[in-house]
């Protein structure tokens, strides 16, 4: 049986891959992936914390999970949009559209 401290290892692997492909990549589409991949390592990792408290903070991770996808959902439309205006995803070519 899978016990808590698995959990919370694999939430903090999975959180840490997530923050350095939020750092390593410029690309619109991995920075999206790599936000997703951090925020379910969060999710993991309070799953592992409430396998000890009870069941209420399960449905709480569900829930925040369909936010997530949400959030995903918003953000690829957000790029897809930033595509069509700019013709690139690339974050260093997108700064200066400020110009």
């Amino acid at each position: 049986m899978v016990g808590a401290y698995e959990y919370v290892v694999l939430g903090i692997i999975l959180f840490t891959i997530g923050i350095v492909g939020m750092v390593l990549r410029r690309n619109i589409i991995f920075l999206l992936i790599s936000i997703e991949v951090a925020m379910n390592g969060v999710f993991l990792l309070f799953f592992g914390a409430s396998l000890k408290i009870g069941y209420i903070s399960q449905a709480i991770i569900l829930i925040l999970m369909a936010v997530a996808a949400a959030e995903a959902a918003i953000g690829l439309g957000l790029a897809i949009s930033v595509f069509r205006i700019a013709r690139t995803v690339n974050t260093d070519e997108l700064s200066d559209l400020k110009e």
